[in-house]
């Protein structure tokens, strides 16, 4: 059964590009704000969260904390074009497990998915 992976921005393109990228190995979701990953986590199991920061609605970073709150285990893989973001006290504390930076490198960002939970 393949590992499952929420992928939470809210551009289009960008969870288009993922979720293509990353389909072949792994089941993909997609949410277009905090909010709605705030539900899907709740609702059912992931293996991997794939968050951008700077969204409309539910800010990335409050959605994180939130998640914190229900599940303290799923990795976060923190995807913005925000660099400075990455030192921001909520992602220190968060237990992010990586932090890439737009424009996203996709053989990058796989080798990390694969890492962090295999295939």
């Amino acid at each position: 059964m393949k590992k499952r992976i929420l992928i939470c921005d809210d551009e289009e393109s960008i969870r288009l590009l993922l979720t293509e990228a990353l389909s072949d190995s792994y089941e993909v979701d997609e949410a277009s704000d905090g909010r709605e990953a705030l539900r899907k986590v709740t609702k059912e199991s992931l293996d991997l969260l794939i968050m951008d920061i700077k969204m409309p609605g539910t800010h990335g970073l409050e959605a994180i904390e939130r998640i914190r709150e229900r599940n303290k285990t799923v990795p976060i893989i923190i995807c913005s074009a925000y660099r400075l973001m990455e030192d921001d006290i909520i992602v220190k504390t968060s237990d992010v497990a990586a932090f890439i930076t737009k424009p996203i490198d996709i053989k990058a960002l796989k080798a990390k998915v694969f890492e962090l939970i295999g295939e």
